[in-house]
């Protein structure tokens, strides 16, 4: 560990510690091997080899540092949805099963922290690039805006309505959406890396899944909702549809759009 420097070590233990606690998980407390916990290990992986074999190298076009980063995003994504669900659920689980739970979200933050300093990444210019998205074009605002939505709305639905399952179709919507927001900042900062696809196929694509799966999700558990459901179950749900319908009107907008310029 000593060669590597502090960010690289953050993300080395943030990712150690993410995978072993969720294969802790898996075996001992039955956790999903669906879409997001084959993400969270294969993400936690993907960021260990990388750091571990070289973060300056390039890998399919993208910057080492790059993909640590996009791994990290996802991990954390994921993990944040889980976050959601411990703080609605302490008083129903095992202590086992918070423990496990409190060790892979706290490393999932730290790999994403250590992910984010070791690829250049600098809290002015973020915060500034996050008050800018408003001053964007109004195809940009629906993509990032939607795109983020998707993953704050199940957020809050397993934290505030907690009566929903968060379903593989609804992992892969989530994952998709943070793969249209890792498409979207590559098109911004173009010396992170390029994709073999053109961006706003990507956008397009990606949105369109993120889309129509949350959609299908929906169809499926809206006559259930209507039996049981209150305030607490109706505010979430609709963030995450508006989330929804923004991501399909950006997507769809986003063909006809001009390319976003480089990050400054």
């Amino acid at each position: 560990m000593a060669r590597f420097g502090r960010n690289e070590q953050l993300v080395i233990a943030g990712a150690a510690v993410a995978l072993v606690a969720y294969l802790i998980g898996v075996v001992t407390q039955d956790w999903s091997l669906r879409p997001s916990g084959l993400s969270i290990m294969i993400g936690s992986l993907v960021a260990l080899a990388i750091v571990f074999i070289g973060g300056t190298r390039a890998f399919v076009r993208l910057a080492g540092a790059t993909l640590v980063r996009i791994a990290a995003a996802i991990v954390g994504a994921f993990a944040f949805i889980d976050l959601g669900d411990l703080l609605a659920s302490m008083s129903q689980w095992e202590t086992i099963t918070i423990i496990l739970t409190v060790l892979y979200v706290a490393a999932a933050a730290v790999l994403a922290y250590g992910a984010w300093a070791a690829s250049g990444g600098n809290i002015v210019a973020d915060l500034s690039g996050v008050r800018g998205v408003m001053g964007m074009s109004m195809i940009d605002r629906l993509v990032y805006l939607g795109a983020a939505g998707v993953v704050v709305g199940w957020f809050l639905l397993m934290l505030i309505a907690d009566i929903f399952t968060f379903t593989a179709e609804s992992q892969i919507a989530v994952l998709a959406a943070v793969l249209v927001l890792v498409v979207r900042w590559l098109d911004r900062n173009p010396s992170a890396g390029r994709i073999p696809i053109a961006a706003p196929w990507a956008t397009a694509g990606l949105a369109a899944i993120a889309v129509l799966l949350g959609a299908w999700w929906f169809i499926r558990v809206i006559g259930r909702t209507l039996e049981v459901g209150d305030v607490t179950t109706y505010v979430p749900l609709v963030i995450y549809l508006v989330a929804l319908a923004a991501l399909a009107a950006g997507g769809f907008l986003t063909f006809g759009a001009k390319a976003p310029q480089p990050a400054a």
